[in-house]
């Protein structure tokens, strides 16, 4: 048995620039992953890297991935289905991934939504990367649903925000799993309805990664008081990047004890059937 490691980014809105922390201790120390799979801001930082983005690109990119640049507010919210059509961080995601198909991505990249119509879990491993990211981040009431296939298709953190499952039916045997949002930290002020949705899914996400049992081989839980969940600012966007690299080095021996033991166990496993 091969051994094959996946990285799993959870949803978590700002909480999730500290992936990209993740992402520069693991390149540091020559850790290379074979799947990658993520939900909602998991989904975007994830994607951008298996379709070949650089960490420090990354960092120079996303860091400008601010609330001015996704708000297109729709003026017929309280007739329509999201208080943001979405034309504007689609066209944000286009710039970074230019057309790129899921298929082609190395790392292999899976990203997950959920169907509002027939109530579940969709796990995007094909297609077009940017209709897929999108879907994966569209917070229900604020981005319109994207509407793809007869599917409705909203925010997958709110079926399964750490899918490392859907890792292991791929045949990932050490799956990292990256836990940005099970620290609940209201915001000082829910002065607005897109804060107050915002901060209800950030419960609702909290609340589903503390409940799931699987939450991998190494499980990196972050915690961030010093960032926003709703602000999106450079200062937030650089803290939490480091609050991603200080708990990835702190884990980076359990990290590295996982994969040896997995090589280990491969090894014998070959042994054996000589």
């Amino acid at each position: 048995m091969k051994k094959k490691i996946a990285l799993i980014l959870s949803g978590g809105s700002a909480y999730g620039f500290a992936h990209i922390g993740v992402l520069k201790v693991l390149e540091k120390n020559n850790i290379k992953v074979d799947i990658v799979g993520g939900t909602s801001m998991g989904a975007i930082v994830g994607g951008c890297y298996s379709a070949g983005m650089s960490v420090k690109k990354m960092e120079e990119t996303l860091v400008g991935f601010s609330r001015r640049k996704i708000m297109d507010i729709n003026p017929f919210v309280l007739t329509d289905d999201g208080l943001l059509f979405g034309k504007k961080v689609t066209s944000f995601l286009n710039k970074l991934l230019e057309n790129k198909q899921i298929e082609d991505c190395n790392p292999k990249f899976f990203c997950i939504s959920a169907d509002l119509e027939k109530g579940k879990k969709v796990v995007f491993n094909k297609g077009n990367m940017v209709d897929a990211i999108r879907a994966s981040m569209s917070v229900p009431g604020v981005f319109k649903p994207v509407k793809k296939d007869g599917m409705c298709l909203v925010d997958g953190g709110i079926c399964d925000n750490l899918p490392v499952a859907d890792a292991r039916k791929m045949g990932a045997n050490v799956v990292i799993a990256v836990d940005v949002c099970s620290h609940y930290k209201k915001e000082n002020k829910l002065k607005s309805a897109f804060d107050i949705i915002i901060s209800a899914c950030n419960l609702t996400l909290s609340n589903w990664i503390k409940s799931t049992n699987d939450k991998g081989d190494v499980y990196i839980k972050i915690d961030q008081p010093d960032v926003a969940f709703l602000k999106f600012s450079y200062e937030d966007a650089i803290k939490s990047i480091k609050n991603g690299e200080k708990m990835a080095k702190k884990m980076l021996p359990k990290i590295l004890e996982a994969i040896n033991d997995c090589e280990q166990n491969t090894e014998q496993n070959i042994s054996k059937s000589n």
